[in-house]
């Protein structure tokens, strides 16, 4: 029985590529809880609000600079007949954004972050934050590539093995750079990271990179890519706001205690985003039956988030007590509440895939524009409350996205079709 299972699951790639991003995903985040471990024993509360900050500012610009072509690429490059050409193309649009954003951010810190103007105020400092938020984008990218060519054992080698371990290390070495060393261990990770993607997709999947861009490729994707560059852009920015709505309201320590907790919730998240990127990779696939796909990724979900979220819930303040009292004493609360909003996280994230596999990117677009009013609303009205209060702001958004989600598509009954061609 138990080889049949084995079988069953090794012969279905749907199965497969979520179980090597699953394990990508718990290989980080065991790597990130020991570097969180180890940057807390050697700095400073306040300097670890200040980096975790950093961190989400490079990220935001990260994924602002990706123009939808995360999400194209998983869509359209299964099929297509030209990959090498709009693989360079969305590579080159993201790197030439990435460095325009990254530039203005570091100008206009001082003015709504004046808590990072470190980045600022630091030529070096500057610079080396525009380079590594571009690099972390054409990352990014290259991770959705290998999810696209269901080579998601990439995923797992390159960013769960290669840039976690630098990522560890690091900070031991940049203490005498305060807050930025915490970051520049990260962003130096993510840019080690890119260059091995790179290497692997021109040695094992024939990548020919170019500095062009192709403007028939680039027309072909250009709707997809925008509508799903906009709904892209909602559904991560609260993710990427709120640490800085927390330093800004509630200050530094205050952004370290809500990082950690967040971290820690993310993990369990991250079976829904695994399974959710699975899916959307097989459902552009035109070999699979798009319901069975579909009926397999809720069983998962629905299993894993609920226990999870109850065991997370009773452990909290056990897991939190390895950073410290303080940290356990301060995050406990919001940590509980993250978890309590995983099944929600899941019914958001599958009903979103579900509208992104059928290209019905405009209702995706609606949806994504509540949850991001609902969760950073509800986040400024709230903070002087507490991080609890954040923590409740991201869980009635969950709810209400995912909600909203699947009302549209009981309403369409597109859920379960074959995605359009």
């Amino acid at each position: 029985m138990v080889r049949k299972i084995i079988g069953l699951v090794r012969s279905d790639t749907l199965y497969v590529n979520s179980l090597y991003l699953l394990s990508n995903t718990l290989v980080m985040a065991a790597a990130g809880f020991l570097f969180w471990l180890i940057s807390t024993h050697l700095y400073l509360p306040a300097q670890i609000g200040i980096a975790t900050s950093l961190i989400s500012a490079m990220a935001l610009v990260s994924y602002i600079s990706l123009l939808g072509f995360n999400s194209t690429f998983v869509r359209f490059l299964p099929t297509s007949k030209t990959r090498s050409q709009q693989i360079s193309t969305g590579l080159v649009l993201s790197i030439t954004v990435a460095v325009i954003v990254a530039t203005g951010y570091v100008l206009l810190v001082p003015v709504f972050a004046p808590k990072l103007g470190l980045i600022h105020d630091n030529f070096w400092y500057g610079l080396g934050f525009v380079i590594m938020a571009a690099l972390a984008a054409v990352n990014l990218l290259t991770d959705s590539i290998f999810i696209a060519f269901r080579a998601a054992k990439y995923n797992l080698l390159i960013d769960g093995f290669i840039m976690s371990s630098i990522r560890v290390v690091l900070p031991i070495f940049l203490v005498g750079l305060g807050a930025y060393g915490i970051f520049a261990a990260s962003g130096a990770a993510a840019s080690v990271a890119m260059v091995c993607s790179l290497y692997f997709l021109i040695k094992y999947f024939s990548y020919k990179p170019t500095l062009k861009i192709d403007k028939p490729v680039l027309r072909d994707v250009l709707h997809y890519s925008f509508s799903s560059y906009i709904a892209n852009l909602l559904n991560i920015a609260p993710t990427l706001i709120l640490p800085l709505i927390v330093i800004n309201r509630l200050g530094p320590s205050a952004a370290a205690y809500y990082y950690l907790a967040f971290m820690i919730a993310n993990l369990l998240y991250t079976v829904a985003y695994s399974v959710a990127q699975s899916l959307f990779a097989e459902g552009s696939y035109a070999d699979r039956a798009f319901g069975s796909l579909v009926k397999k990724a809720v069983a998962i979900l629905a299993v894993v988030t609920v226990a999870g979220s109850l065991a997370l819930i009773l452990i909290a303040p056990v897991i939190l007590l390895i950073f410290g009292h303080d940290y356990s004493r301060n995050a406990t609360g919001v940590l509980r509440i993250f978890a309590l909003a995983a099944p929600g996280v899941a019914l958001y994230v599958l009903s979103s895939t579900l509208l992104r596999i059928t290209k019905h990117v405009y209702a995706l677009i609606v949806v994504d524009i509540v949850y991001f009013v609902t969760i950073c609303g509800l986040s400024m009205a709230w903070a002087h409350k507490g991080l609890n209060w954040i923590g409740l702001a991201w869980l009635v958004g969950q709810l209400i996205a995912g909600a909203l989600g699947l009302a549209v598509l009981a309403k369409h009954r597109f859920g379960l079709r074959k995605p359009a061609s």
